[in-house]
């Protein structure tokens, strides 16, 4: 891991370029903002509780895929890169998705602290505008960790490189690494066996057959394009939970997750498919992967312990008889990473079949402002 010194005003700033840095200028000019405080919005279950040692003797707990803390009134003097020191309790290590006024979200790692009391901090960049900010933190993938304050430096020039919390879906500049070959998985039902993969003549991306949710897939170089898709159920399936209309129009996660819904049907009405339904537990397995690839620094189905996507639309209680993955990591917009995955026969394969009913899509920025995507399919039992 690379590190970078700066000299600022005299004090030397250390930044590690992952997205975190460990050390700050000692430089005045900073503003404090307490989780707690009236003003800030805490949603889905998320609340305040005492805590001695923490700034204003409280924190708030309770962030998670429902629960979220929304900093209001974070003014920025001028639009451009901030220094923000966050102020948490976790007694293990826990990721939290940080998103600045509505972006999608960035997915940061916080390190284990020393108990559920005792404050920890760790230092990102963000990307602000002039004037007021809002700065949420939540996760998709599970419990994030507990927020006590965090502090805004409003002074000097801000490290370089460093992430933007706030990637834009506007494509104004190429991905700074060229798109990774998106990668799509369909799965064999619980009950099935694995099937071993060949490799394909053109070296497409891959699409290996994978066993059900108690086994994970053995690696392969490169693994298959799939020859036969997740059958089509011969019985009526129950119906699937699906997401409710928005009252308002979603920003951020949502807007993009939404987009790649509905291109997703635009390219199956093509082919005479029926429309896939947005499905909350589906939509919920995607975005935890993306956004854990994203904090852990991984591009795969399968997690560092072995958790394959089978397993994790099962965990969150999608009961299934058909199902599939496809992932993608650079591309900025919903258009680009549906046409990368349109250009590949086992991606395609997913998105055109006609078997499959249900769709949750997940997106998350990493450290370095690269988004990573996912689909997971399903037809449910």
């Amino acid at each position: 891991m690379r590190r970078t010194a700066y000299l600022v005003g005299g004090v030397a700033l250390v930044t590690v370029v992952a997205g975190i840095a460990v050390a700050a200028s000692a430089s005045a000019g900073t503003t404090t903002y307490e989780a707690e405080a009236p003003v800030n919005r805490l949603d889905g279950g998320a609340h305040a509780v005492d805590c001695r040692r923490c700034s204003g003797g409280s924190r708030v707990t309770g962030l998670g895929p429902q629960g979220t803390l929304t900093f209001t009134g974070v003014i920025a003097e001028r639009a451009g890169r901030a220094r923000l020191a966050v102020t948490y309790t976790s007694p293990q290590a826990r990721t939290a998705e940080i998103s600045v006024n509505g972006g999608i979200g960035t997915a940061v790692r916080f390190p284990a602290g020393r108990g559920s009391s005792r404050p920890a901090t760790a230092r990102i960049t963000v990307t602000l505008r002039a004037g007021d900010n809002t700065v949420s933190f939540g996760n998709p993938a599970g419990a994030a960790p507990d927020i006590d304050k965090i502090v805004l430096s409003t002074d000097g020039t801000p490290p370089a490189p460093v992430p933007s919390a706030t990637p834009t879906l506007a494509p104004t500049l190429p991905p700074t690494v060229p798109p990774a070959l998106p990668t799509s998985v369909p799965a064999s039902p619980p009950s099935g066996g694995p099937t071993a993969p060949t490799a394909s003549p053109t070296g497409p991306p891959s699409s290996p057959t994978v066993p059900g949710p108690t086994t994970p897939p053995a690696p392969t170089t490169p693994p298959a394009v799939p020859t036969t898709p997740p059958a089509t159920p011969t019985t009526r399936p129950a119906p699937p939970t699906t997401t409710a209309p928005p009252t308002t129009p979603p920003s951020g996660n949502a807007a993009a997750e939404a987009e790649v819904v509905r291109l997703v049907n635009v390219e199956r009405a093509k082919v005479g498919c029926a429309a896939v339904r947005s499905d909350d537990r589906l939509q919920a397995a995607a975005r935890g992967h993306s956004a854990d690839m994203a904090a852990r620094d991984y591009f795969s189905h399968t997690t560092p312990e072995g958790v394959d996507f089978a397993t994790r639309i099962t965990d969150a209680g999608y009961p299934w008889r058909g199902a599939g993955e496809n992932i993608a990591k650079g591309y900025r917009t919903p258009a680009d990473v549906m046409t990368g995955w349109m250009n590949s026969a086992g991606h395609k394969a997913n998105i055109l079949n006609c078997g499959f009913q249900d769709l949750g899509v997940g997106v998350a920025a990493d450290a370095t402002g690269t988004l990573l995507w996912t689909q997971d399919f399903g037809t449910p039992r």
